[in-house]
């Protein structure tokens, strides 16, 4: 769920969009789409089987789109729960910058083109999430900051648009790689911001934390149930999901 369905007292009245398109201009042209905009459900729609929203013709000449989910730590996610209008939209714009860079060196370094090459662009759409769950809820909802990367093409070498490869995108060492580098990324970003950093923080130290969130808290957080996927155990252990999109 978005997070302008929980408004804070002080949020404008005209709320941003949490949803845009992103990625080269080549990879996005194909698809009728342009990099900053809002992405409509309409558009994912179509994006997502390969075609522009304005017209049936194929744009991806094969392969699936997925959805790579970045999920923040649990600290940042209580912190912007409490925060005022201004700061709510730093962390969120720092949460979807993590992504976005997590995904640029996915397809940047990884050989997202047919499990030999890395791509030469991408096109994606991320979404950004305030909490895990999914109503209805038997209780108030944990706050967790989430992104969904639905990536929906990859540029080859010919700049023909193509699915990304499934092996590339399962292989183990690249959800440890890439969620270390988008937690690298946001780490730099909130501290630019004035916060404290505790590194090594999480059950196996790879994560970390913003100094001064009670244990409490973060603890409730990680026990909790956090459906959208799974990820309550993606926090734990990589904050990365790999979800085939249909």
């Amino acid at each position: 769920m978005a997070p302008t369905a929980f408004p804070g007292s002080e949020d404008p009245l005209g709320l941003r969009s949490h949803t845009m398109w992103v990625g080269s201009a080549e990879a996005l042209a194909g698809l009728g789409l342009r990099s900053g905009s809002e992405a409509t459900v309409e558009e994912l729609a179509a994006a997502v089987a390969g075609r522009p929203a304005v017209s049936g013709a194929s744009a991806r000449a094969d392969g699936e789109a997925f959805d790579l989910t970045f999920v923040a730590p649990a600290s940042v996610s209580w912190v912007w729960a409490q925060a005022d209008a201004d700061l709510r939209e730093d962390l969120e714009r720092a949460v979807m910058q993590a992504a976005y860079s997590s995904l640029q060196h996915l397809t940047g370094t990884r050989p997202v083109i047919g499990n030999i090459a890395p791509a030469h662009g991408l096109a994606a759409a991320l979404a950004l999430h305030a909490v895990g769950q999914r109503p209805p809820w038997s209780k108030a909802p944990l706050p967790l900051l989430h992104v969904h990367g639905y990536l929906v093409g990859v540029l080859d070498e010919s700049g023909i648009l193509r699915g990304p490869d499934s092996q590339a995108l399962q292989e183990q060492s690249m959800t440890r790689e890439c969620g270390a580098l988008g937690r690298m990324r946001l780490a730099q970003s909130l501290g630019d911001l004035g916060f404290e950093i505790n590194a090594q923080a999480g059950p196996d130290g790879r994560s970390f934390e913003i100094a001064g969130v009670p244990e409490g808290l973060l603890a409730l957080a990680r026990s909790a149930d956090k459906g959208c996927a799974g990820l309550g155990r993606e926090t734990d252990q990589d904050p990365w999901e790999v979800r085939e999109v249909f």
